[in-house]
């Protein structure tokens, strides 16, 4: 049997697997997990929704074993009850394509309480909403409210073993206390008996919210599942769940190895980097390994650190190395003369001293794009051999007022880019700027 990803076994263990002709039973299908909070947990970026909405919820939608379920995101929920009533209108909205003889059986009749029929609201979850925004029918009476069975159902859908996933919880208003917020979760789970699913990025919350959440998540979470897919695992699931990339199955292999050169782990690059190389490839007839190599390097730069690159041809002496080398060795007879050829590089507006300075400290040092100014801010003050020519305030002075370049220089050295620059010519020079231009203003046109 071959080794199971990270996302074959999660998914296997909330929604079942096939054996022998028969569907065993996952965690999410089992009564057991009812009124239960389970948390998947991740790396920023890491795919978690993105496996949640394309390998989860389609499992649960399927016709045979179909379980109520609904997502709901917190970014820009400003309070407690606008979550609420979210989760009250897609209930409500969408109760009689989950309806089985089961599930309906039996009515509970006190699932709505009538707060003014003038004013046509209800209470659920202790709060009021307005029933002229859940339903066109109208309530001229009392009882016509009452007999509303839709309404009446909503509350027995939650009890049925519905389940309700949160997610972007570093997106909330910060008007949301923490403990509020796991309260009323809780209460869902006590009151309702529903599933709870809350994704969550491992350093999602700092400071006293930090403290806050190790707090309540050791009496609301009864579940904790680990999500850390490969970068090959990531790729695959985006790349080979979207017909658009079809188009992009001949260059699979380079762009895989590629993004795997640059370590990055986040599904949100990915399909930027997919989307730009399918333009790319339908629109131009450069795809070569170079082209699409560069368009991914520069296209991840340019996400994490927010600077391009410009190129040039710039002149230099091909054998300058040799006539050092020959100084070195005392031998000054038949002197090596300059030749003066054209070399595609990398343009920095005002390179100067302190540009040239910051290689040595840039490199044999791991990326991280998260700490690396600090670190190379402490190697720099540590450095007991300060580099000839080099001014120590002077450079960390650079370092901090242009860190998007210094963290783009870091970027390319690592990956050793300027390999790519091989032909040397205008043409190439033209092709790789066309590169550029698109990455930089998202326009990609044949002028």
């Amino acid at each position: 049997m071959s080794e199971k990803t990270n996302q074959d076994r999660i998914k296997k263990y909330l929604v079942g697997y096939e054996k022998d002709g028969e569907h065993k039973k996952g965690y999410l299908e089992e009564d057991i997990s009812n009124g239960k909070v389970i948390m998947l947990s991740g790396k920023w970026g890491s795919g978690k929704t993105h496996f949640w909405q394309k390998k989860i919820i389609p499992s649960l939608n399927e016709e045979e074993s179909k379980i109520p379920n609904h997502y709901i995101s917190l970014y820009g929920k400003t309070s407690i009850e606008e979550i609420k009533s979210e989760i009250f209108l897609k209930v409500f909205e969408s109760v009689d394509s989950f309806k089985s003889e089961e599930k309906v059986k039996k009515i509970v009749e006190n699932s709505v309480d009538l707060v003014s029929s003038l004013t046509k609201t209800v209470s659920v979850f202790g709060l009021s909403l307005d029933l002229s925004k859940v339903t066109d029918k109208s309530f001229e009476k009392i009882d016509n409210l009452l007999n509303d069975e839709k309404l009446k159902r909503t509350e027995e859908y939650l009890n049925s073993g519905a389940i309700i996933c949160f997610d972007d919880f570093e997106r909330k208003s910060k008007d949301i206390d923490l403990n509020d917020l796991f309260g009323f979760i809780t209460q869902l789970t006590l009151n309702f008996q529903c599933k709870v699913v809350i994704i969550l990025n491992d350093d999602v919350f700092e400071g006293e919210e930090k403290g806050i959440f190790s707090k309540v998540k050791e009496k609301t979470v009864s579940k904790f599942l680990k999500y850390e897919p490969s970068i090959e695992e990531l790729f695959d699931s985006i790349f080979d769940n979207d017909e658009r990339y079809r188009r992009l199955d001949d260059y699979k292999e380079i762009i895989l190895k590629t993004i795997k050169e640059t370590e990055e782990l986040n599904a949100r690059i990915y399909i930027q980097v997919f989307d730009n190389l399918h333009e790319w490839i339908d629109n131009t007839d450069k795809n070569q390994s170079k082209y699409i190599k560069y368009l991914i390097y520069l296209n991840i730069n340019f996400i994490l650190n927010h600077y391009i690159f410009k190129l040039d041809l710039v002149e230099y002496d091909k054998n300058a190395g040799k006539a050092l080398m020959q100084v070195l060795g005392s031998s000054h007879s038949n002197s090596i003369q300059p030749e003066y050829v054209k070399k595609l590089d990398l343009y920095i507006k005002d390179k100067d001293s302190i540009i040239n300075g910051l290689s040595d400290y840039l490199s044999n040092e791991d990326y991280d794009n998260k700490e690396f100014i600090d670190k190379l801010k402490l190697k720099v003050n540590n450095d007991v051999n300060e580099k000839k020519g080099i001014d120590k305030i002077k450079l960390l002075e650079y370092i901090k007022n242009n860190q998007a370049l210094v963290k783009s220089l870091h970027f390319i050295d690592s990956l050793e880019i300027d390999k790519l620059f091989d032909s040397n010519n205008n043409a190439e020079l033209e092709s790789f700027q066309i590169i550029n231009n698109f990455i930089e203003t998202g326009i990609l046109i044949d002028e």
